[in-house]
């Protein structure tokens, strides 16, 4: 096994080597060229080809590059940025209106309350006076049951008569009795349906209200976050756009200064064709050619460099890659080993005869038939591993790029469900909002009700002042109109009484007018007559 483990690895350090040599090879010979194409001198020419395009002296610019695709991520972020703020401070909007209409509708279910309390104190009067009064008609029933029964042992006429009237007037009390059992019934329903859960209610409102105060705190605190990171990509993308604006600038003085010493070669060779002093034109000629020259070198030479760095660093992953493989494979290998191992172990503790279980398994195990195989079957095996090796690579490739999909679908799928979400908690802010503004309607409603309850329980109690006095008023005349009625019955007795004085006075009249003078009978007949006229 050891055997088998030191030849795949000589083998795999041989194939690093060798592709490290032919990156040296390759090296050299861009080198070798780029050499060869700087000693390479140019001799002045007196035509300009007109096919050769004017080369640029700055490189491709990657960093400007770079930095307009992250000002194209910088403004995605911030337009996302924006909208979860739109998103939050909306939510905090429809947040702070239904806080306001949970505040004012638990200020009316405590006023409610109030006047519930109140409510039910009057019924709980008026409950006990219909008892009361149901008690006083229960007594009259049994006296009139009982005046029903006296009634019963009288005679017949007398009872035929007391018994119809007596029997009405059970009926009546009776009625009375049934109708006051069925006003307190209704008293105490409604009683209790005035009480109901308010405590719950209120008990249920104020924890809404502080779950929605956390809700809006939370959304406060979202919206400061949001800002403040939109704020900060606002400051990155400012920056990121100034540094394009002065690369653009640069770039573009650069492209001037180059546009310039092009047009100056072109006057310069303009100039060659008909001038005399020949020899001094061209040598400036081949400098300036000589320049541009080196300069299309060096970046041809710069191309190359980062074409082979590029190309290293792939091979340097590709290295690791095999690298990590083959540690894999070697410690699969060396696990497979010591599972052998230690299920041979096993076996030997097992059987007393662990000699001949350990030959016979030492012709039979694979590692012995690793150890056996020749060179060629050794790279057969070698091969093989490396085909697998090469196929898992394009398995994990393929489910790198199933992964990169999958994930591209759950993004989207987030962003549906995100939406779908902030759309819940719209509606759900909405409902909420639409249920407490018809709970509220109704405590007014209730409200209301409560008032023209305590109007009509005032109006009642002044009726019944008023009827008090109107019986007490009543009584008073009643009792006047007896006296008078007595009065009225006393007359004709005073009259005749009135009747036997005169006479008696007559007599006496006759007798005194024998014995005195007429003028004091006259006095005495005046005064008769005004005291009969008073």
């Amino acid at each position: 096994m050891e055997y088998v483990v030191e030849r795949f690895h000589g083998r795999s350090l041989a194939l690093a080597h060798s592709q490290e040599e032919i990156e040296e090879l390759s090296l050299k010979t861009s080198d070798d060229s780029s050499i060869k194409e700087k000693n390479h001198v140019r001799h002045g020419t007196y035509r300009v080809r007109k096919s050769r395009a004017i080369p640029s002296i700055l490189p491709q610019d990657e960093t400007l590059q770079a930095l307009t695709q992250s000002t194209m991520d910088k403004q995605k972020l911030i337009e996302e940025a924006t909208r979860k703020v739109k998103e939050a401070e909306s939510k905090a909007q429809d947040l702070s209106k239904n806080i306001q209409l949970k505040e004012q509708l638990i200020k009316s279910v405590y006023a409610s309350t109030n006047n519930v309390k109140e409510t039910n104190e009057q019924y709980h009067k008026h409950v006990k006076m219909l008892e009361k009064e149901m008690e006083k008609a229960k007594r009259e029933y049994h006296d009139l049951q009982k005046a029903v029964q006296q009634i019963a042992t009288k005679n017949v006429n007398e009872k035929s008569k007391f018994e119809a009237e007596y029997r009405k007037k059970c009926e009546l009390a009776k009625a009375h009795l049934d109708s006051l059992q069925q006003k307190e019934k209704q008293y105490r329903e409604l009683m209790i349906k005035l009480t109901g859960n308010t405590e719950k209610r209120i008990v249920d409102l104020q924890s809404a209200l502080f779950r929605m105060k956390q809700q809006y705190d939370t959304a406060q605190k979202r919206i400061r976050e949001e800002t403040e990171l939109k704020n900060k990509f606002e400051q990155e993308l400012l920056r990121e756009q100034q540094r394009i604006q002065e690369l653009t600038i640069q770039n573009e003085q650069q492209q001037k200064v180059l546009k310039l010493k092009t047009e100056g070669l072109a006057a310069a060779q303009r100039k060659l064709r008909g001038a005399s002093n020949g020899n001094i034109i061209d040598g400036t000629t081949t400098n300036l050619e000589i320049e541009m020259d080196k300069l299309i070198a060096e970046r041809k030479e710069l191309a190359a460099l980062s074409d082979d760095i590029k190309k290293r660093e792939e091979l340097i992953q590709k290295k690791e890659s095999l690298l990590s493989e083959k540690t894999e494979l070697e410690a699969k290998i060396l696990r497979s080993s010591q599972m052998v191992d230690k299920s041979l172990k096993n076996n030997d503790k097992q059987t007393s005869n662990h000699q001949l279980i350990r030959e016979q398994l030492g012709f039979d195990s694979p590692l012995f038939k690793i150890n056996q195989l020749n060179e060629h079957e050794s790279k057969e095996l070698c091969r093989t591993l490396f085909e697998k090796v090469i196929n898992l690579k394009e398995e994990d490739n393929r489910n790198r790029r199933d992964y990169e999909e999958i994930k591209s679908q759950l993004l989207e799928q987030t962003e549906t469900i995100n939406e779908l979400q902030s759309r819940v908690q719209s509606l759900s802010l909405d409902h909420d909002r639409r249920l407490t503004s018809i709970q509220q309607i109704h405590e007014d409603e209730k409200q209301l009700l409560f008032g023209q309850l305590q109007e009509s329980s005032n109006q009642i109690k002044q009726l019944e002042k008023d009827l008090y006095f109107y019986k007490y008023k009543t009584r008073e005349l009643r009792k006047s109109m007896a006296t008078s009625v007595t009065n009225i019955n006393d007359i004709p007795t005073r009259r005749t009484e009135s009747n036997t004085n005169d006479d008696d006075l007559r007599n006496s009249r006759s007798a005194v007018q024998q014995q005195q003078s007429a003028p004091f009978h006259l006095k005495i007949g005046s005064r008769s007559n005004s005291t009969h006229q008073s």
